[in-house]
């Protein structure tokens, strides 16, 4: 009996950043026709793990065989030579370009027009309406995160890695791109398939690697349980908790946060809010959703002070703020959580200390920053690192740190466990409720449904700009097949 050789393997791979251990001696192998899922807490070392089988990195020590023979990519441009394609949670798109041309520049030819009848025959067979002629900053996120996929496709590779990139899909079009990589696996490819959510990496994976700092600590078979792989990542399943909404019943009259009318332009002068008004009374935990592009990130960073507002009021604690500098903002108690913390979230020179110091605008105590690296597992826990060094989700817990240096009045908080794992991703939220619970007034803006639906006091859903129907039920649970269908069709 013939035995199966592995398409690609990886032996004995180490790679550090300063004194940080990102990949401890990880060996694996993928085979043709295998989904190799990937698991790992923040700071495991999966996406290091990625950019090195890409050419993005470098190891220090180890090496990589693909068809048995060993090698190691200096570039993304070897690996694609040998198959090998990367799609990530952010489509790696050029907004000011069509779709073809975006097509073109990936596979480093000219938008020909047989290139042109590829591209259109690919989409029209993966059931996707999409005009190749298109700009792509028309599109919405859902549709670039497609065309990322089949730039990738296009090209017949032979490995698929695929790093977080149906996270904030919403479920209808998540199982589409799902199955397009099942189908892909089925016809002989190889894939990675790199996520925090387990249950996701169970409904893909035929075998499981699982990474915790650095080291393989556990590889499974299909059939694995969710409670094995929480405990291969975690050790333990005591993080989990069950959200309850509040009982407190809102009693205060006056508004923390008020939005009138507000509309805002993206980048392009094309109306990312459009006439949005809201309210959010202290203690109250409000979450608007919708999918990615449709204007939530805009209006947050508008409320925060991070984007001009065109028309409109933003009011605080009945003071208007609508054309405040973010620092007057913070002054009156807003404080802003976004969900990349390397732009507004963290300053990257400089130390985690010195980012907590940054935050409080006062001494901070060594007992204090021990508590906060603690109480928010920032991995390693040294408070004197750059935080440039450490992975993209303890980048943002170190960001999460400003909300438990004070009760702020009001927080806006955009997709703030976007890059968070399981345990992690508990602990925010959970964050973000007792603020609720203890005063503040939250402003949840997401596009994953499963991260509002249990801690919100209502919630409304976002379509072009607008929001456009809110919910109000004890169990807004019961209500999700209604907020997924007005998210998609409206």
């Amino acid at each position: 009996m013939m035995m199966r050789k592995p398409f690609i393997e990886v032996v004995e791979i180490y790679k550090k950043f300063g004194d940080v251990i990102a990949l401890n001696g990880v060996s694996l192998e993928i085979y043709p026709g295998e989904i190799l899922a990937v698991l790992g807490e923040n700071g495991s070392g999966k996406s290091t793990l990625a950019k090195i089988l890409y050419g993005l990195y470098f190891p220090d020590k180890g090496y990589i065989k693909v068809d048995d023979v060993v090698t190691v990519f200096s570039s993304p441009a070897e690996a694609k030579n040998r198959g090998i394609f990367l799609v990530s949670q952010r489509p790696q798109l050029v907004d000011d370009m069509s779709v073809l041309e975006n097509v073109a520049l990936f596979l480093n030819t000219s938008p020909s027009r047989d290139l042109k009848k590829k591209l259109e025959v690919t989409l029209r067979d993966l059931g996707m309406a999409i005009d190749v002629d298109r700009g792509v900053y028309t599109l919405s996120y859902t549709e670039k995160q497609f065309i990322d996929l089949v730039k990738a496709l296009i090209t017949q590779p032979r490995l698929l890695i695929v790093d977080e990139a149906a996270t904030y899909l919403p479920r209808e079009l998540k199982l589409k791109f799902l199955d397009i990589i099942k189908k892909f696996a089925a016809r002989g490819g190889s894939v990675m398939y790199i996520t925090h959510k387990i249950l996701e990496a169970i409904e893909m994976g035929d075998r499981f690697i699982v990474l915790r700092k650095g080291d393989v600590v556990g590889v499974f078979e299909k059939g694995v349980d969710v409670t094995t792989i929480r405990r291969a990542m975690f050790g333990s399943e005591e993080y989990l908790t069950t959200f309850k909404r509040s009982p407190k019943k809102i009693t205060h009259e006056s508004f923390a946060l008020s939005v009138e009318n507000l509309i805002v332009f993206d980048e392009h002068g094309k109306p990312s809010v459009n006439d949005v008004s809201l309210n959010v009374r202290s203690g109250e935990l409000i979450s608007i959703v919708g999918i990615a592009g449709n204007g939530q990130k805009e209006l947050g960073e508008a409320i925060a002070g991070l984007r001009k507002a065109a028309r409109g009021r933003i009011m605080l604690n009945d003071n208007e703020i609508t054309h405040a500098p973010a620092s007057e903002r913070i002054k009156k108690g807003l404080i802003y959580v976004p969900e990349d913390p390397f732009r507004e979230g963290v300053a990257m020179g400089l130390t985690v200390a010195e980012n907590v110091k940054l935050f409080s605008q006062s001494k901070v105590s060594r007992e204090l920053l021990d508590a906060l690296i603690k109480k928010l597992d920032v991995n390693p826990s040294n408070p004197f690192i750059n935080v440039a060094k450490l992975s993209g989700g303890n980048i943002q817990k170190v960001s999460l740190a400003r909300l438990l240096l004070t009760t702020p009045k009001v927080v806006v908080a955009y997709s703030p466990t976007r890059m968070l794992d399981e345990r992690s991703k508990t602990l925010t939220l959970s964050i973000l409720q007792r603020l609720a619970e203890s005063g503040s007034a939250v402003l949840l803006l997401s596009e994953d449904i499963e991260e509002v639906l249990h801690i919100s006091t209502r919630l409304g859903v976002m379509v072009s700009g607008k929001i456009v129907r809110f919910f109000e039920t004890p169990d807004l649970e019961s209500c999700r097949e209604d907020i997924e269908k007005v998210m998609v069709h409206a």
